[in-house]
């Protein structure tokens, strides 16, 4: 079997990271979960119906949104243009195939609470998807970041209120932790020389703040009335923290200097 070959066989990345356990921190909500629970097709509240809405749109991996398969594009063309090796290039396809699946996915989610998600153009908000990927490194932390933040979400996402989600959130997690190891497979294999590692530790400082500021305001008005309706399990700092801690600790295996936390963040 060739380099690129036996590489390649790491795909899916999340099988490794689950072989030893749960490679997730588990996340204790701080009151009982309401008991409230709602399947498909039934009749959902006015509030609950616009809470759910907003956190499928602020998700974006719809089929329908025209901006999601903007984005997945632009992953394309980083894969042809900047992956050192065919190898890279062939696990970004895999990555790009996940996720079309997670689009079809919260697609038929958005469309069976409101129908006219079928082709509403959402576009990404938040700046992290609008920084430059410049450099191979770039896309790398993209990877390991912004994925790991939706694998952090369908953690959450697991013992959510509402069934649909619920039953998907573990496939999704699965995936978007496999992705993140991706990222982190390409940056461990940039931090192999010093040059590499100098990119990383240089560029680590434009994309951790970032990062963390996904995770949203720690005072946002929203968050307790999506814990009210069993949507979160815990607010927006403790899913940061929680998240933070995780990846500090991967970071520091690869002997990187980590970030003041607070350092440039437009969301505390």
């Amino acid at each position: 079997m060739g380099k690129d070959a036996a590489s390649l066989s790491k795909w899916p990345f999340w099988r490794s990271a689950y072989a030893n356990g749960d490679p997730l921190p588990r996340l204790a909500p701080a009151e009982p979960r309401p008991p409230v629970r709602f399947d498909w097709g039934e009749p959902l509240p006015d509030e609950y119906a616009q809470l759910l809405l907003r956190m499928i749109s602020h998700e974006g991996e719809r089929a329908g949104n025209r901006s999601f398969l903007g984005f997945m594009s632009t992953c394309l063309q980083v894969a042809e243009t900047l992956a050192p090796t065919p190898e890279a290039r062939a696990l970004k396809g895999e990555y790009l195939a996940e996720e079309l699946k997670h689009a079809i996915l919260f697609h038929r989610l958005a469309v069976g609470i409101a129908i006219e998600y079928g082709v509403k153009d959402i576009p990404y908000q938040h700046y992290t998807f609008h920084l430059p990927r410049e450099s191979w490194a770039d896309d790398a932390f993209f990877h390991f970041f912004v994925d790991l933040n939706g694998a952090f979400h369908s953690r959450d996402w697991r013992e959510s209120s509402y069934v649909p989600l619920a039953k998907i959130a573990p496939t999704v997690e699965r995936d978007e932790l496999g992705h993140s190891e991706m990222g982190y497979y390409f940056l461990s294999q940039l931090c192999e020389r010093p040059s590499g590692k100098t990119l990383v530790q240089r560029l680590l400082f434009k994309w951790y703040p970032a990062a963390l500021d996904m995770f949203g305001r720690s005072d946002s008005a929203n968050v307790p009335k999506f814990i009210r309706w069993g949507l979160k399990t815990v607010g927006n700092e403790e899913l940061r923290q929680a998240f933070k801690c995780y990846v500090d600790a991967k970071l520091q295996a690869l002997g990187l200097e980590l970030p003041d936390e607070r350092r440039n963040r437009r969301f505390l």
